[in-house]
């Protein structure tokens, strides 16, 4: 594509956004029966553990280019999921809906955190990831949408920031009252608030940008020659961050699993393609010293982590342990020594997932098999003893399956219900986006 019809589609893209903005392309279908024709229904809160509370398809029909349903967040009450053009609100117990937005693009990828009820999103506007939204998932609110490039045409810096550079796909993130947009070619950081560009960085020699990660602090993630680079970025200059971690030679960065304390998943490989997983890497928050290095064993499972950064499965981290999945059975391992502590051993044949920590125990999802349902156990995280284990209805093993075999999936136990939720792509209206299974009332 020539440089000139790039420039062209940067105008045009901020003028469709403008239209939007003025001509009152922002609604929301707020709760009622309408859209709800031929969906599952919420069936209350007095299931039985391990049985089906209830469960959520498409809202809105995949079509081509537009079947990214990334993008889960909670509040105290609800579950607030994307898909491709939509998001919506559901009572974690009921999984009646509270609100529902039409996005005015094809979502491109989402902010795994929150930041003040907040999050962000990029849009697909005609054929390339040009736009941006922040969602107040609290009100069910959009408070803006705006182009990502607001530099113009001819200015020396425009080349860079051109959609049909972006080899890589975007990231982005949000932290402290700031949103983060990463792609090949450079980043910006723009106030949440209302959108405003605080900075951007260009490419440099030899770099590409691959990542971001955000909550308690803004870190992107980028490779120069053959070294990996992390980055916790400073809001108000993007050329002076708080500090730089550079990995050695050829071990490359396949995920920010937690900016406190700050958990790179580390793997080998050749140029900017990761490897099969191998080890993890603790750094200091403040700094970004490294501290520790926990190796992954031959069993731990990280095939399931095909998600963007921060969006892995297979790792819980809580406090100063992080919890592994793996093949039969789920490890914790200090992050201020890398030492393990123990190790709980589930069915050799499955997967365990490391879902949340409350009250002393950590709950784990091992997951089903076209044969076996799936169940939740309850460890204690002081000793990795079970504590008791809750199996999930016959019934519901097909749809489990069909979640967890895609690879899409990720589980997560709120408030009584054990939620495995679709993070992946949409296939049919006929996919579960939510699986809401109930949990033992301890829980929480």
């Amino acid at each position: 594509m020539k440089a000139g019809r790039g420039r062209r589609r940067v105008w045009a893209v901020g003028l469709v956004i403008v239209l939007l903005l003025t001509g009152g392309g922002v609604y929301a279908l707020w709760s009622g029966s309408s859209g709800d024709s031929g969906r599952p229904k919420a069936h209350g809160s007095g299931a039985a553990p391990g049985e089906l509370a209830w469960k959520k398809a498409p809202r809105t029909e995949p079509s081509r280019g537009s079947r990214d349903a990334s993008g889960t967040w909670f509040t105290q009450t609800t579950v607030v999921k994307a898909e491709p053009d939509t998001v919506t609100s559901y009572d974690i117990k009921t999984g009646e809906k509270q609100w529902s937005l039409l996005l005015d693009g094809v979502q491109c990828a989402a902010s795994r955190d929150i930041d003040a009820g907040r999050v962000l999103i990029a849009l697909k506007m005609e054929d390339s990831c040009t736009a941006m939204t922040v969602i107040d998932i609290r009100r069910g609110k959009k408070l803006w949408t705006q182009p990502i490039v607001t530099l113009r045409a001819d200015d020396p810096e425009a080349d860079s920031f051109r959609p049909e550079k972006w080899a890589a796909q975007l990231e982005v993130s949000v932290s402290q009252g700031h949103g983060l947009i990463s792609w090949a070619t450079g980043s910006h950081i723009i106030r949440l608030s209302d959108g405003q560009l605080i900075g951007y960085t260009g490419k440099e020699e030899d770099c590409r940008d691959v990542g971001a990660a955000g909550g308690a602090q803004l870190l992107t993630h980028r490779y120069c020659g053959h070294r990996a680079t992390v980055r916790s970025q400073n809001p108000q200059s993007l050329g002076n961050p708080h500090w730089t971690w550079q990995g050695p030679e050829k071990q490359l960065v396949a995920d920010v699993l937690s900016t406190r304390p700050v958990v790179l998943l580390m793997g080998e490989g050749e140029g900017t393609t990761v490897g099969r997983p191998t080890q993890l890497v603790v750094l200091n928050e403040t700094d970004g010293k490294e501290r520790a290095r926990i190796q992954l064993q031959h069993d731990h499972e990280v095939n399931y982590c095909a998600q963007s950064m921060s969006r892995c499965s297979e790792y819980l981290v809580e406090g100063e342990t992080v919890y592994v999945a793996g093949k039969g059975l789920t490890t914790a391992y200090d992050l201020t020594t890398g030492r393990e502590r123990w190790t709980y051993k589930a069915d050799e044949n499955r997967v365990g997932f490391p879902v949340s920590v409350s009250d002393g125990e950590l709950g784990i999802y091992v997951a089903a098999t076209p044969e076996r349902v799936g169940e939740l156990a309850r460890v204690s995280v002081r000793t990795g003893k079970e504590i008791r284990t809750t199996k999930n209805a016959e019934s519901l093993r097909t749809a489990e399956w069909q979640l967890v075999h895609r690879g899409n999936m990720v589980p997560q136990l709120r408030n009584g219900r054990l939620l495995l939720v679709n993070e992946g792509s949409l296939e049919s209206l006929d996919s579960d986006v939510i699986l809401a299974i109930s949990a033992p009332a301890k829980d929480g």
